[in-house]
């Protein structure tokens, strides 16, 4: 199974254009993370369920101290800049020329951090098992996804050290254990 889908024009980083939204894939990311609100959000996943635990937003900008500091004290009054609402989308399909892959209950952090100015950061650990390129042609760039399965499963960890209602990190179902 394979998928292909354009990169925005003039982007020299991999952000597709897909259902009238912007998605950059990102190697540095641990989960996938909605960066146009929470209203956005419900008007193109109104299905979505929200869960009883919140992620902790560690990137966008903040050391590694930071955060640190964060997990020791969250009952802190900076937890509405660290800590994200916690979405879970039933069924995420990306689908191109009738090929398509599910991600089946997929938990998206839901936040209003404009990041780069697309909807949706999809994190490269959500392709785990698959095949993810990114061609940087000067005419075409375009993002390619190769998978063997077209349903994937989605599995959460919560963060047991500091607070068990923190989101530690979301990943995708291996292939080979499948």
């Amino acid at each position: 199974m394979k998928l292909v889908l354009d990169v925005l024009s003039g982007e020299h980083r991999p952000v597709a254009v897909y259902n009238e939204m912007l998605f950059l894939f990102d190697s540095g990311a641990t989960t996938p993370v909605w960066c146009a609100g929470l209203p956005a959000f419900k008007a193109k996943y109104a299905d979505a369920q929200r869960m009883k635990y919140k992620f902790i937003l560690s990137g966008f900008g903040r050391s590694e101290a930071e955060i640190y500091d964060f997990l020791l004290n969250t009952d802190s009054h900076k937890a509405k800049e660290f800590l994200s609402e916690v979405y879970s989308i039933p069924q995420f399909v990306l689908e191109t020329n009738g090929n398509s892959i599910m991600w089946e209950n997929l938990n998206v952090a839901v936040t209003n951090r404009v990041f780069g100015g697309v909807h949706m950061i999809l994190p490269y650990t959500m392709f785990g098992g698959m095949t993810l390129s990114f061609v940087q042609d000067i005419y075409h760039a375009k993002i390619s996804i190769k998978s063997n399965k077209a349903v994937k499963s989605m599995f959460v960890n919560l963060e047991r050290k500091y607070n068990p209602k923190l989101l530690k990190y979301i990943y995708s179902q291996d292939d080979a254990i499948s």
